[in-house]
């Protein structure tokens, strides 16, 4: 059971910090947004480490593992998914982090609502493959409001499985980077990166839009580009008209 009881069912907390001024006058002062942003990384890292940490050597650990008394620096950014069907994928627990970029309590939410219109196709049926594969994703994504203000954030999905043994389930954490802003925040995924537990294969998947260039193929020597061939005749000469009326 999570620590509170009701209440951290419904939001896993936030975690308060309190710092103190000890450094003299000519110490470099590190602003809240640069502590807050190293906040976020490392509850990424703490989570990752945490569940492999449970997994050992089996493919995925089991959700009545998860303590999350070894996690507190993770609960306010950290999730935990219930997969009820295919595509219907929802929210068992949230920290309070998601609840402020909803604007609301998320619980019992699909994941889906995070995710902008543009991208929710997509991304739904990639997050079947953390499942059914099982895969871990890591999504890096971005959301701008009506205001411009720009907010980036990385996403971490990780299979478990339920006591029954299917994985149907899954605990993450969602960190950004910025300032929330207006609520609700819905991000457009700029790339997921994929690791198979099968086999370990790690790739990178990115939005049709956001493809990495792909160069031109280039030409021998200083040939220039030969135009198609257009069996259509065309006018050898024109009527060129250089002398005009007076007025």
């Amino acid at each position: 059971m999570w620590p509170g009881g009701h209440v951290a069912d419904r939001c896993w907390g936030r975690q308060m910090t309190q710092h103190q001024n000890t450094t003299s006058p000519s110490a470099e002062i590190v602003s809240l947004w640069q502590h807050q942003a190293k906040r976020d990384i490392s509850a990424i890292g703490e989570m990752r480490g945490y569940w492999e940490s449970l997994r050992g050597g089996r493919l995925v650990p089991l959700r009545s593992e998860i303590d999350p008394r070894e996690i507190t620096g993770a609960l306010e950014y950290g999730f935990i998914l219930e997969r009820l069907q295919p595509g219907a994928i929802r929210f068992r627990l949230a920290g309070m982090h998601l609840c402020d970029l909803m604007g609301m309590e998320v619980r019992g939410m699909p994941l889906r609502s995070f995710i902008s219109p543009t991208s929710r196709a997509r991304f739904s049926a990639m997050l079947e493959r953390v499942f059914t594969q099982p895969e871990i994703h890591e999504c890096v994504m971005i959301s701008e409001d009506t205001n411009g203000t720009c907010l980036r954030a990385r996403l971490l999905i990780l299979p478990l499985k339920s006591d029954g043994g299917t994985i149907d389930r899954a605990i993450g954490c969602f960190t950004t980077e910025g300032v929330v802003g207006l609520a609700p925040r819905r991000f457009r995924v700029l790339e997921t990166r994929v690791t198979s537990l099968i086999n370990g294969k790690q790739t990178r998947e990115f939005e049709a839009d956001e493809m990495p260039a792909v160069p031109a193929p280039l030409r021998a020597g200083f040939a220039e580009p030969q135009e198609a061939f257009d069996a259509e005749p065309r006018p050898q000469l024109r009527l060129v008209v250089t002398d005009t009326p007076d007025a």
